[in-house]
């Protein structure tokens, strides 16, 4: 956004150019949280009644098994749109997260279950390592179910031939509780890997990504006091972990 004040600002030498250039971004960020917002309560409305037909229509009998995969691919999509759009609206919206533990293996198991049939579709191994002496974390549950969401999706998509996903958790130390999620896809290229976080930053094909995942990705972690990390080799795949503190 232009600012003229910031503009006269600049020109009479009281404030630098980066700092101007700070003053709009900010500007820029703030219209595109109030834009998210609205796009997110007009994407809502009709995404449950899809959710709802689809449910409806699978518990019916006699639904031809070519059917219900459509059926269950779409349940998938939906699911993962409503957990998206439920991300955005959190990071549209000004305030902390509220105070929260989560069970980092529980939520992960029940991701892995939702996704289950997808990994063997794309015929994906899932090898899981969980330490279960780890302990709970200081997060919303429903947030650290739509990071997981994110992060196994894009690694599911980056191994389009099929691989290996390895999902492990630890504890490096007595405060915190590291998440590995890694693949054996096709990886990211050194110049892209320090932008992967940006807002509508994507290297996937047109129409494949909005470039707005790992942002809010990012920006959850980074509300839950935690850190994302990111190592990838191109063709051997990329690891994502995340170190998150307990209460």
């Amino acid at each position: 956004m232009d600012n003229p004040l910031a503009r006269q600002l600049s020109a009479s030498g009281l404030i630098d150019e980066q700092l101007l250039a700070q003053l709009a971004n900010n500007e820029k960020m703030a219209e595109l949280g109030r834009l998210s917002a609205g796009i997110v309560h007009e994407l809502n409305t009709p995404l449950s009644v899809i959710a709802s037909a689809v449910q409806l229509i699978l518990r019916e009998e006699g639904v031809p098994p070519s059917v219900r995969e459509m059926l269950e691919r779409i349940d998938i999509e939906v699911h993962r749109l409503s957990q998206f759009t439920r991300g955005v609206l959190t990071f549209a919206r000004s305030g902390a997260e509220s105070e929260a533990e989560a069970d980092v293996n529980q939520v992960l198991q029940e991701v892995m279950t939702f996704l289950r049939h997808e990994a063997r579709k794309r015929s994906i191994v899932v090898i899981e390592e969980l330490d279960y002496d780890v302990l709970p974390v200081a997060a919303d549950s429903n947030r650290l179910k739509q990071i997981f969401i994110n992060l196994i999706m894009n690694a599911f998509q980056a191994m389009d031939q099929g691989g290996v996903l390895h999902v492990r958790t630890s504890m490096p130390d007595d405060r915190t509780v590291r998440i590995e999620i890694a693949d054996t896809g096709e990886g990211i290229p050194p110049e892209r890997l320090d932008r992967i976080f940006d807002p509508f930053f994507t290297t996937k094909k047109s129409g494949e990504g909005t470039g707005l995942g790992l942002y809010v990705v990012g920006k959850l972690v980074e509300r839950m006091n935690g850190r994302i990390e990111v190592t990838s080799k191109v063709g051997e795949g990329a690891t994502f972990t995340l170190i998150l503190p307990q209460p």
